[in-house]
């Protein structure tokens, strides 16, 4: 049943995302982790603070992804992988995502 249940969601993926996977899985640990991040971030940046413990949440979650440092975390993470196709198009690829696939 199991099996039936993730080879039905595996159909629904897109090429597009079975690619982006597969070079996700193949990237180094820290730019997987920034991409998590900058996800997160971008996911709570666009969330409205309707009223006080909705914007407590949103600012808690921005501090615990440390959103504020996250364009900083990117060049570094070019700077340091530079040279890598993967890295670089994986950035270029997920840079506006607020969820990973």
């Amino acid at each position: 049943m199991l099996i039936m249940v993730l080879a039905a969601a595996a159909a629904t993926l897109a090429p597009a995302d079975v690619h982006f996977r597969r070079e996700y899985r193949a990237a180094p640990r820290a730019v997987r982790a920034f991409l998590i991040r900058r996800a997160g971030c971008n996911h709570w940046g666009g969330e409205e603070g309707y009223d006080a413990d909705r914007a407590r949440q949103i600012a808690d979650a921005a501090r615990q992804l440390r959103c504020n440092r996250i364009e900083a975390d990117e060049r570094r993470i070019k700077r340091r992988y530079a040279k890598s196709r993967r890295v670089r198009w994986l950035l270029a690829t997920s840079r506006d995502w607020d969820t990973l696939p």
